[in-house]
């Protein structure tokens, strides 16, 4: 194995595309939001490997995945380099070399990652969550859940032979629920049936048979008005959103991320898809992002307003990224993600003593809900706001109103007047 015994204390010249490889780098690093003592070290491992690979005689065409694992395993454990290049061990070289190869595919430099040869149930798979996506309109969180639950019925019935869906008989599918679900909670068993009706109706439009099929998917019960929705009283809410460090940039952001929670009864994920032109000053709206991609304008509260104008003059990083919130963490142009935003909430929570009552950002939704119900608001306003599509949905919140049902409740059977 060959040696680094280059002159790490010179400076390279200026046309080796090597070297230059290696300064863009670092610059699609601070792009994105690394610190200078990160930037540094991932250019540290990525100029070492650069001028591995160069050593060997290679191209910047041929780096990829395998030469990295090469580097890595066998280079890096010959421990020939010279101290003054040795940053960090094995792990911490291989995860800074993952943003080059990401920096390396997006430039064009070298070929993208080859997907690995479909079989013809990941084909049929495909085709499925293309109707999904443009067809349906589902979330990606939505379309994994079906394509898992429907992949685990297609491979266990043709795992042994080739996919053809004529030879799927009811049977089949009720023996594959009953091996593979029949200990999943009556919860995610609906998911199930919801999942596989959806393929079902999909081979239909294609002209197949699905009506026998279809009847051997088991119903499960369930009971929608069965419990009162959990909520948060006024008193906690309040505690809740006194509790964000507002001294903060990250504070800052997480208190306008609890705002549009509480305020407008937003999901983690439309906040996380919030853009800066989705907030109009000058009408005070915001636009939400939604479900099946729909776009709602809705009003934009006076203490909504105030947290993201300080949150944008005072938190947020500068950054090309048009999303409104952006991670704390490199690589800092993204949004958070769902878990980011939960993690914020709960983090807040254990602050305040709330860590035992917030379950999830579904519950700021059902006490906004409830605390409109409860004012007397009618269900249509209340489904509006919650952007439901249906007004059945909405109706979870009808017997939380217990002085509206208690004027109408009956008297119970054989109870003194």
């Amino acid at each position: 194995m060959s040696d680094c015994s280059f002159p790490w204390t010179k400076k390279p010249a200026l046309e080796d595309a090597l070297v230059a490889t290696s300064g863009v780098f670092a610059e699609y690093l601070a792009k994105h939001g690394y610190c200078a003592a990160v930037t540094l070290k991932y250019s540290s491992a990525a100029a070492h490997f650069l001028y591995w690979i160069k050593d060997r005689r290679c191209r910047i065409s041929d780096i990829d995945e395998t030469l990295v694992d090469l580097f890595v395993s066998r280079h890096l454990s010959a421990w020939r380099c010279p101290p003054t290049i040795r940053r960090g061990g094995r792990a911490s070289v291989r995860y800074a070399l993952v943003p080059l190869l990401k920096m390396l595919r997006e430039e064009g430099w070298i070929a993208p990652i080859a997907p690995p040869p479909r079989s013809r149930v990941e084909a049929e798979l495909v085709e499925f969550e293309r109707h999904l996506r443009e067809v349906c309109g589902l979330a990606i969180s939505t379309r994994r859940v079906y394509l898992q639950i429907v992949r685990s019925i297609l491979s266990a019935h043709f795992s042994a032979k080739a996919f053809d869906f004529t030879q799927l008989t009811a049977r089949d599918v009720r023996r594959v629920i009953q091996r593979r679900f029949s200990h999943w909670q009556p919860t995610s068993l609906r998911s199930v049936g919801v999942s596989l009706r959806s393929y079902f109706r999909f081979k239909a439009i294609n002209g197949a048979a699905v009506d026998s099929c279809m009847a051997a998917i088991p119903q499960v019960a369930r009971w929608r008005l069965e419990s009162l929705p959990e909520v948060l009283t006024p008193a906690e809410v309040a505690r809740l959103l006194a509790a964000f460090d507002r001294t903060s940039a990250k504070g800052l952001r997480d208190y306008a991320m609890a705002r549009c929670l509480t305020d407008l009864d937003l999901r983690a994920i439309e906040v996380s898809r919030l853009q800066l032109q989705d907030v109009d000053w000058n009408q005070g709206t915001l636009a939400i992002r939604g479900k099946g991609r729909r776009v709602d304008l809705m009003p934009m509260p006076r203490e909504l307003a105030i947290a993201l104008a300080q949150y944008l003059r005072h938190g947020r990083p500068t950054s090309h990224s048009r999303a409104l919130f952006l991670r704390r963490r490199a690589p800092r142009d993204l949004p958070p993600k769902t878990n980011a935003i939960y993690a914020a909430l709960l983090e807040t929570a254990r602050r305040c003593g709330l860590q035992d009552r917030l379950s999830g950002t579904r519950l700021l939704r059902h006490t906004v809900a409830t605390r409109l119900v409860q004012r007397g608001a009618s269900l249509k306003i209340i489904a509006d706001l919650l952007r439901h599509r249906c007004l059945n949905t909405t109706t979870i919140y009808a017997k939380v109103d217990l002085p509206a049902l208690a004027r109408v409740a009956l008297p119970w059977p054989g109870r003194r007047p």
